[in-house]
């Protein structure tokens, strides 16, 4: 049986609020070297960088919103939306691919019904590329939350996901 000691308390963050956020944002300093620390912040507050906070952000920085979200959206450990209570990631790096992470990743997004950075509601997983799990001799590797399976194929990935507890998912 799979151990789901390792899903993602989502209880763990607070419901997005605006007014939350500008409350909590007075407690850091107006300078632009800052931003990155305060979207960490609001990434652990509220599981997501929902994107109200955004022109929040560039009038508190002095920054424009299309600033914000370019640090936003190029760093891949920030997400835009709430993520499921399991994160699954797929490596998509060379080696994985030349012993098929690329079909297994076509078989997973079909399967899910979703693509990259998207959630099944239903399931409560977020799928995510991920570019190397340190693993490449036994490629193909995927990431469930903390878990890393390896030589993996859609069949056994799917079996995988079949075990996972679905009573707290987005």
């Amino acid at each position: 049986m799979l151990d789901n000691a390792y899903k993602i308390d989502r209880n763990q963050f607070k419901d997005w609020q605006v007014e939350l956020a500008g409350e909590l944002l007075k407690e850091f300093d107006h300078e632009e070297h800052n931003l990155l620390d305060v979207l960490h912040f609001f990434q652990n507050e509220f599981g997501y960088i929902d994107k109200e906070l955004i022109p929040l952000l560039a009038k508190f920085f002095n920054l424009s919103r299309a600033d914000v979200h370019g640090v936003v959206s190029f760093y891949h450990d920030f997400r835009e939306q709430k993520q499921g209570s399991y994160v699954l990631k797929i490596c998509q790096a060379e080696s994985c691919q030349a012993m098929g992470s690329r079909k297994l990743t076509e078989e997973i997004k079909t399967y899910l019904g979703i693509d990259f950075h998207e959630t099944n509601i239903e399931k409560g997983i977020t799928l995510e590329p991920v570019y190397c799990l340190g693993n490449c001799s036994c490629s193909p590797n995927v990431m469930l939350n903390t878990k890393i399976f390896s030589r993996t194929n859609s069949d056994e990935l799917k079996q995988i996901l079949d075990k996972l507890d679905k009573t707290e998912h987005a």
